[in-house]
């Protein structure tokens, strides 16, 4: 559970005799090899866009894209997936669909696929990364008015040093993008277009469907963020937490230890703001507050299954008096440099919020358990970027006739179903499916869920308002053992043990297995543990959905050598 961020491995694809623009990003035609055995081809590009429309004679900046044909007889209309953050790469998305999808992920689309890197990401140029000190002492609990001004500190200096190299940062706002998309629409020669879009890419569905509406034929939005939700409300969070709570009184096992989900994390809380906790790691002593807690849980409530899946055991352990976990996860937050984007804090402070929603957050702040940490540092870093604020003629209501097909997990706290119910009554050809089980990042290739939003871009009405996604197998807490699921198989103690070790991948993440009754445990520093069940003596599979199954590749005495899943390989490190 306790982690900031999730770092996504992105697959990049082989470039089969391509020229270099003068950004260095590929152009031209390219095959990808998907993993059912077909070649996709594919055309990269370049597009040449104003930094700043509102600024007469601003320089151009470059856009990566990257065009899919459709090889179906009967094309719908070509389709531009938006990444979200902001500062996703949609081009390593798609590609990563395609590697993955293959010809079953082009006939859901249905017809030609465009993705943009959206400017300031990805392969587009200029790229708006950097890394920064916020220098926050690790023996210094935790708190908000002491790392907002930190914050602000910093990136105050990072701005000076973006303007110095010439980068017009007003330029970086939602708006910009939307009318990107139309011109990259307009260069291909589209008259129309469908959007696919998840998070901060639904918001920007939004407001290209605002903008350019006529041009539009239909959108998919998953985990939606309209166009005043940018900032969110600290009742995501409380629901998030009840609706957890409500797992755990159904689930055998653990609601014996934990009888009162709510109570314990109102306990664990407490304890922190009555007396911050200090735990050595690595000879270092790491404070750990309850605002330091409070950011950790909102950041894994609603994410994804796995996470939520970690989130009792973890506070039971607190409550028991155990800080291990969250004192590791701080260390490595506060040791190094912060790595940023850009652009993704000018984006979201551009969008900003109404003062009827802010005031709204203050009130809420106040009972909720977890504050307002849902939102970090935001809106307050606007100033220090100098990001221009689109106003609340960008955040209004937005009235269309689109059809829009909205799809959110129940448990997802960041863009709750309440935001599309919010949306909806503006939006009169507009559709709701609630994934339940699902969070904020919903498995949109769920078979069921594909086909209904592949259906749904071809021009059909979804006959379903609801759907199942996997139930959520939580992780329980030390010495309680659990459930085997049907179709393990038995493995005798000296078979479990010839896959015990340390694996390292090539991305540097490693991962610790051992050995338990009728199982496997893994452990990954900073995120946790998890089971993996037996299907062969040397083929397992997780109990949690982020891992995939997994082969033990054994050497000539039996022991293993190496680890491999979803085409990556771990090799033995002892």
């Amino acid at each position: 559970m306790f982690m900031r961020v999730t770092v996504l491995q992105v697959l990049l694809a082989i470039l089969s005799s391509p020229a270099l623009s003068q950004s260095g990003f590929k152009v031209g035609p390219a095959t990808i090899e998907a993993r059912d055995g077909s070649k996709i081809e594919v055309e990269y590009g370049t597009v040449q866009v104003p930094e700043n429309r509102s600024q007469p004679g601003s320089r151009l900046i470059t856009l990566a894209t990257m065009h899919v044909k459709s090889p179906l007889k009967k094309k719908g209309t070509p389709v531009f997936p938006l990444a979200g953050g902001p500062g996703g790469d949609s081009i390593g998305m798609v590609t990563n669909s395609l590697v993955g999808g293959g010809q079953q992920y082009l006939r859901w689309m249905g017809g030609d696929i465009v993705a943009i890197d959206q400017r300031g990401t990805g392969q587009s140029e200029p790229k708006l990364l950097g890394t920064v000190e916020i220098a926050t002492p690790l023996d210094e609990p935790g708190d908000a008015a002491k790392t907002l001004a930190r914050l602000q500190r910093a990136y105050r200096n990072e701005a000076e040093r973006w303007r110095a190299k010439g980068v017009d940062l007003r330029g970086y706002t939602t708006i910009e993008s939307a009318d990107d998309i139309d011109l990259v629409r307009e260069t291909l020669g589209f008259e129309k277009i469908s959007l696919w879009g998840g998070s901060y890419g639904s918001h920007l569905a939004l407001a290209t469907i605002r903008r350019h509406g006529e041009h539009i034929d239909r959108a998919v939005l998953i985990g939606p963020e309209g166009p005043d939700h940018t900032i969110k409300l600290p009742s995501y969070a409380q629901v998030g937490l009840e609706r957890i709570a409500k797992r755990v009184a159904a689930h055998p096992k653990l609601r014996q230890e934990i009888p009162d989900f709510m109570g314990l994390v109102e306990s664990v809380l407490s304890r922190l703001h009555q007396q911050p906790a200090f735990v050595e790691v690595q000879g270092k002593r790491v404070a750990i507050s309850k605002y330091d807690l409070q950011g950790m849980l909102a950041g894994a409530i609603g994410v994804s299954p796995a996470e939520i899946a970690e989130i009792p055991a973890d506070l039971l352990a607190l409550d028991r008096g155990d800080y291990t976990k969250v004192a590791e996860a701080l260390f490595e937050e506060r040791r190094g440099p912060v790595r940023y984007s850009a652009m993704q804090m000018i984006m979201d402070s551009a969008s900003g919020i109404t003062k009827q929603r802010l005031a709204q957050i203050e009130q809420e702040k106040e009972t909720c358990l977890l504050g307002d940490s849902v939102n970090g540092p935001f809106p307050h870093l606007a100033e220090a970027w100098g990001a221009p604020d689109l106003g609340d003629e960008f955040r209004g209501p937005l009235q269309s006739d689109c059809p829009v097909l909205f799809i959110v997990g129940d448990l997802d706290s960041r863009t709750p179903i309440r935001n599309a119910k919010e949306l909806m009554p503006d939006l009169p050809n507009s559709h709701l499916i609630v994934v339940e089980n699902a969070a904020h990042a919903v498995r949109w290739n769920q078979a069921d869920l594909a086909e209904a939003w592949s259906g749904f871009l071809a021009g059909e009405t979804p006959a379903v308002t609801k759907l199942v996604a996997e139930p959520i197998r939580f992780s329980l807490p030390e010495g309680i053992e659990p459930d085997v699921p049907e179709g393990t198989a038995e493995l005798t103690a000296k078979e479990l043990a010839a896959c015990v070790g340390r694996y390292k991948f090539s991305n540097g993440m490693v991962f610790s297995i051992r050995a338990a009754s009728n199982r496997l445990v893994g452990t990954i520093p900073g995120r946790g543990k998890f089971n993996l069940w037996a299907k062969s003596p040397t083929t397992f599979v997780a109990d949690n959905p982020n891992i995939p199954p997994l082969t033990f590749v054994l050497d000539s005495a039996g022991k293993a050598a190496r680890v491999e899943g979803d085409g990556r390989v771990g090799q033995r490190v002892e």
